[in-house]
């Protein structure tokens, strides 16, 4: 994988203010203040203000998740056909799901939306999955925790109509999470309680955060396992075994969900902690073989640039940073750049070295 780090930000811990500072810090890591904070405002405001939902103010708010759309991309997705039932209680329910979502043990799971409409008072919860027939046998089969407005109705789904809109193409992004933010921006979804799709500071949030062995450092923090796999170059299956076991990454890191308030926030940038995890791996795996294609490489402007954030990219292996520059349109194989990185010259302008 690779990652830019010329939009990073840190945590500052000045020494002479660390408590004050690390409380600030925490309530940004929490949602309770920061940018987080302010999508959560932006998305109350626009719906108050009954203005017709746009893909710019979609792009405002999903800025979070790295989404961002075009009006025909919006277009398409608001005019996807979908699926009523109006009869929930009814034994041909499962049937419809079936056919056209599949069963909740199907191997491929199908992403989309769903509506619930109340027959009387007109009342819509909006929700959405990237894997809808599993979700959707929550409701029915009431096995969902009771949270919110609308999941403690209880044996009274019967009283409902639900619309489900399978979203195939998924326009390589969870589309899903945009049709979903479209329809929270509309004043009559009045049963959903938090209107920010994907929320990371709402009560399904699922925190996780990389602390050393004790617990009194934070060095990283997000709501998506995902960020660590790819700005940390962490693999799924390592971290997802160490948060379940409680163990320790390369002996040094605990994952966990659970955030410890009196901890220090460690005052370092992804590209820091990344290269410093890269070191870390040196030394935890030294016995492990290692080739030269599958070595991370830091990209710099020049040599008085190398490690400096601004104008540095590192990438994961040899592969990925031919796949970068090419993607530019710039020539490049795994022989050549390898060359380079041995030699140190400059290379399209770039200087390179393994990490």
């Amino acid at each position: 994988m690779m990652f830019s780090f010329t939009n990073t930000s840190h945590f500052s811990s000045d020494s002479k203010s660390k408590t004050t500072i690390d409380k600030e810090n925490w309530k940004i890591i929490l949602g309770r203040k920061g940018p987080i904070e302010y999508i959560h405002k932006l998305a109350n405001e626009y719906i108050q203000s009954q203005k017709p939902v746009t893909f710019k103010i979609i792009n405002e708010i999903l800025a979070h998740c790295n989404i961002s759309i075009t009006a025909d991309i919006l277009n398409d997705l608001i005019n996807a056909p979908s699926i009523i039932i109006k009869h929930l209680d009814s034994k041909e329910t499962p049937k419809i799901l079936k056919d056209n979502i599949g069963l909740p043990s199907s191997k491929i799971q199908i992403p989309g939306v769903y509506i619930f409409k109340h027959n009387i008072t007109r009342e819509k919860y909006v929700g959405s999955s990237s894997q809808l027939a599993k979700r959707l046998s929550g409701y029915l089969n009431y096995t969902h925790k009771p949270t919110g407005k609308f999941i403690p109705l209880k044996d009274r789904l019967s009283r409902f109509t639900l619309e489900v809109i399978p979203l195939v193409n998924n326009h390589n992004f969870r589309s899903e999470i945009v049709l979903e933010q479209y329809y929270l921006l509309d004043p009559d979804f009045n049963l959903n309680t938090v209107k920010v799709v994907n929320n990371p500071s709402g009560s399904n949030a699922k925190p996780l955060f990389m602390y050393n062995r004790d617990k009194t450092i934070l060095f990283y923090f997000s709501t998506q396992q995902i960020d660590f796999i790819k700005n940390l170059n962490i693999s799924h299956f390592t971290f997802s075994k160490h948060l379940k076991n409680g163990s320790y990454y390369l002996g040094k890191y605990l994952f966990t969900r659970e955030a410890e308030l009196h901890a220090k926030i460690k005052d370092i940038s992804i590209l820091k902690l990344a290269l410093q995890l890269e070191k870390d791996r040196k030394l935890f795996n030294k016995n492990k073989p290692l080739n030269s294609l599958s070595r991370s490489v830091l990209m710099s402007f020049n040599n008085n640039y190398l490690d400096k954030e601004d104008n540095s990219m590192l990438f994961f292996s040899i592969g990925k940073c031919v796949e970068y520059l090419r993607s530019k349109g710039l020539s490049a194989t795994q022989t050549t750049l390898v060359k380079y990185i041995e030699t140190g010259k400059t290379y399209h302008g770039y200087v390179f070295k393994y990490v």
